[in-house]
């Protein structure tokens, strides 16, 4: 019997693909029965709803283990980056913050599927609590990442938000790169975190003419 946790991320994975795809295709693409399928979620948007709810738990279990700022302002980057201000750990130093940052990214890895559904699904998107879930992560991240910059780790030219959302930006690049064939799961650790350094480590200047933040 397939795992709760297996099927809502072989459905995430059907759906990342095709996004109106039916109970029937997404059975299918789990590897069970319409039936199984239907037993357990007896419509599409209860399916939905359980992949988005997944979705945020994946997310959190990544960003829990970081000694992440608090960011619990009022949902904008300038309350995110006054939370992180405010919470951020004395004790942070470069090298803890460059493990915390590899830890992250790594660890989110296997979430890239999820949200590569759950952010583009306009039912998913109209759910209240999906939404929330969502804001909270990104005032969290958004905190840890403004963190980074105050230690000299990240550039201080970029919004923390756009760091944040250009690391799904490749994750979601990463995780459409391995279900079309053109990149071994193996490979897209390396290419998601090398290329997402290389663009957010101080030293990288940005392109003449390029307007400031």
């Amino acid at each position: 019997m397939v795992h709760e946790e297996e099927l809502l991320d072989g459905a995430a994975r059907v759906l990342a693909g095709d996004h109106s795809a039916s109970m029937v295709q997404i059975a299918a693409g789990i590897g069970t029965s319409r039936a199984t399928l239907s037993r357990r979620y007896a419509t599409r948007e209860a399916l939905l709803k359980a992949v988005a709810v997944r979705a945020i738990e994946v997310v959190d279990g990544c960003l829990a283990p970081l000694d992440l700022a608090d960011g619990d302002g009022d949902g904008g980057d300038e309350g995110a980056e006054e939370g992180a201000d405010e919470g951020a750990d004395e004790g942070a130093d470069g090298a803890a913050f460059d493990a915390a940052l590899e830890e992250l990214v790594l660890a989110l890895m296997p979430a890239a599927h999820l949200y590569g559904f759950t952010s583009r699904d306009a039912t998913v998107l109209a759910d209240p609590e999906f939404r929330a879930g969502v804001d909270r992560q990104d005032q969290r991240a958004a905190a840890f990442l403004a963190l980074g910059q105050r230690l000299g780790r990240l550039r201080a030219d970029l919004p923390p938000y756009w760091i944040w959302y250009s690391l799904w930006g490749l994750l979601d690049a990463a995780a459409e790169g391995v279900r079309d064939g053109h990149l071994a799961p193996r490979q897209i650790g390396h290419l998601v975190l090398t290329s997402f350094l290389s663009g957010t480590r101080p030293g990288t200047q940005p392109p003449a003419g390029a307007p400031a933040p």
